[in-house]
């Protein structure tokens, strides 16, 4: 199955980055700000994360650290990038009813086309994320006090690799509930509501603004959402410059249920790609 459904959409390769540049373009074209929203949308959930991070250290009278700032940083571009994909495959065969009734072609060319335009959106933002840890390494120094040391914002070490490692996890896992979503969405209009609704408190529930060590030993029931370990991950190796070894476990898991949403998410719209023009 999974041979099938690669080969169409090799065979149906122009159609899919036809469909990607489309939406990319319908999404900025009439914008006022056009490409800038790029930018726009990380900065305004970053900013929201740095709030928190200032809400907490008040709150718990303890000093807000440089690290805990570059790692909402570095942990909000990735769950910007998968509640995207998810967000447009869900909905991208509804937005496409048109194309899928009139014009045979694989459908999974659908919702993969908005998860390229999502990709382009990422390589954008993760440009941007990396000036900006440059800007704080650079500016931080200057406001430390006397005596004091300041901590890199990002370190540079071998475990970097494991970075695209971690975000291509993340991808997939985005791609398999996408195609499975996209499916039920089409069958059932209320699940794109559903999704909604999961997206804008996920970020809350996938220690995207905190970390799993701050909630001591309850730290384990976030790492539960499967995305948690994957952006835990990111935060330690680019910003530590290391893995810590209790989240060797939870990546696992994370990977396994990766797979099983991959899998999962192609047999079903496999399954019920027959039905999709008399349901569209």
């Amino acid at each position: 199955m999974l041979t099938r459904m690669f080969k169409e959409i090799y065979a149906y390769r122009d159609l899919l980055f036809a469909l990607a540049y489309r939406d990319i373009r319908v999404k900025y074209k009439q914008a006022v700000m056009g490409i800038l929203w790029v930018f726009f949308m990380p900065l305004l959930a970053i900013s929201s994360g740095i709030v928190f991070r200032i809400a907490m250290a008040i709150f718990s009278g303890k000093p807000l650290e440089l690290a805990s700032i570059t790692g909402v940083m570095v942990k909000t571009i990735p769950w910007l990038l998968f509640a995207s994909i998810v967000a447009n495959a869900s909905n991208s065969l509804i937005t496409n009813m048109g194309l899928i009734t009139k014009v045979y072609f694989p459908r999974e060319v659908v919702p993969i086309s908005g998860m390229l335009s999502s990709l382009f959106d990422f390589l954008i933002s993760a440009t941007g994320l990396v000036l900006m840890l440059v800007g704080v390494g650079i500016v931080a120094p200057y406001f430390q006090g006397s005596g004091g040391e300041t901590a890199p914002p990002m370190v540079v070490s071998w475990n970097l690799l494991l970075a695209p490692l971690l975000i291509a996890l993340l991808i997939i896992m985005a791609c398999g509930l996408g195609l499975f979503l996209a499916a039920a969405n089409l069958f059932f209009r209320d699940v794109k509501y559903i999704v909604q609704v999961l997206l804008q408190f996920g970020i809350f529930f996938s220690l995207v603004y905190f970390t799993y060590t701050e909630l001591g030993q309850y730290g384990w029931v976030l790492l539960m959402n499967p995305v948690s370990p994957i952006l835990e991950a990111l935060r330690c190796v680019v910003v530590e410059g290391q893995m810590d070894p209790v989240l060797w476990p939870w990546l696992g898991y994370s990977v396994i249920v990766t797979l099983l949403c991959a899998m999962a998410g192609c047999w079903v719209f496999d399954k019920a790609e027959y039905l999709f023009a008399e349901y569209a």
